[in-house]
């Protein structure tokens, strides 16, 4: 490779425009000389269409659950408290918009022509993704070093989907982080170069630990990525035979109603309390 494109790759980024993409854009924007952001709205579904891929991808039972859970989220204002305690979290100036709008471009399905033609067009030497669907092969071909993704999650003991959210479902508290791997068509499956653990606060909500676990992971992001100007990390294998990677279908009316009730009762507030009960005492 041109040495001067390893000491000063053209790194974009692929994300969402949800406040937790903009914050993690805005924080990467803040280190690191990002040649573009490529923001993905997702492919337009008609509604026949997206009634079909539900149909192959849920059973009637797990359809049913998530047509309940839906519902009392709704009477649990799940959506105003989600803004309002990630917002808290991440602060609202640094999230409320891209910081950089002038390397923002909006495309509707990343795997379509329209995205990879604008992620070919930015000529990537290193593509960062983040809370997008599955980018297809066709794009993590493009960068001429590597893919990386952040997960939320501490890979590869929990990987899949809502890797915040099982942690506390299952009482494991103390894994709940971020990781930043290669960006593989194997589901948070490649190398990881760099794993962090997010703390807790006593009165978190479920909203609030996923953003404490964005934070987390987009400072990790922004210093790993650090660590690819100049050089060329390994990285290590991961073990898949450890941990689980979770289904979207799994997190139904069950497991949110236990976890709800699991919250209530002061996992995270007991959990905090011994943390802090653990720490050696300094004079």
């Amino acid at each position: 490779m041109d040495k001067d494109r390893l000491n000063k790759p053209r790194i974009v980024l692929i994300t969402g425009d949800d406040l937790e993409h903009r914050y993690l854009a805005n924080t990467l924007s803040a280190s690191l000389n990002l040649a573009g952001i490529v923001v993905d709205h997702g492919k337009p579904q008609g509604k026949l269409e997206r009634a079909r891929k539900l149909w192959k991808r849920y059973t009637v039972a797990q359809m049913l659950s998530r047509a309940v859970l839906l519902m009392l989220r709704a009477a649990w204002r799940d959506s105003s408290r989600a803004i309002e305690d990630v917002t808290k979290v991440f602060g609202a100036s640094n999230c409320s918009q891209f910081s950089r709008d002038d390397l923002v471009s909006h495309v509707h399905g990343i795997n379509t022509p329209e995205g990879v033609g604008v992620v070919t067009s930015l000529q990537p030497d290193i593509l960062l993704i983040f809370g997008t669907g599955i980018v297809g092969k066709k794009v993590l071909s493009l960068p001429s070093r590597i893919a990386l993704n952040m997960h939320t999650g501490i890979s590869p003991i929990y990987r899949g989907c809502d890797c915040t959210f099982w942690p506390v479902h299952n009482g494991e508290l103390h894994m709940l982080g971020a990781t930043v791997h290669e960006c593989t068509p194997l589901v948070d499956g490649g190398k990881i170069f760099a794993t962090a653990r997010a703390s807790v606060e006593a009165g978190d909500s479920l909203f609030s630990i996923f953003a404490r676990c964005v934070k987390t992971g987009a400072n990790l992001y922004a210093q790993t990525v650090q660590q690819f100007i100049g050089a060329s990390p390994e990285g290590s294998a991961q073990d898949l035979t450890l941990g689980k990677e979770y289904k979207g279908f799994e997190r139904g009316l069950s497991a949110e109603w236990t976890t709800r009730r699991k919250i209530k009762a002061g996992l995270i507030r007991e959990y905090v309390q011994s943390s802090v009960e653990s720490q050696p005492c300094t004079s």
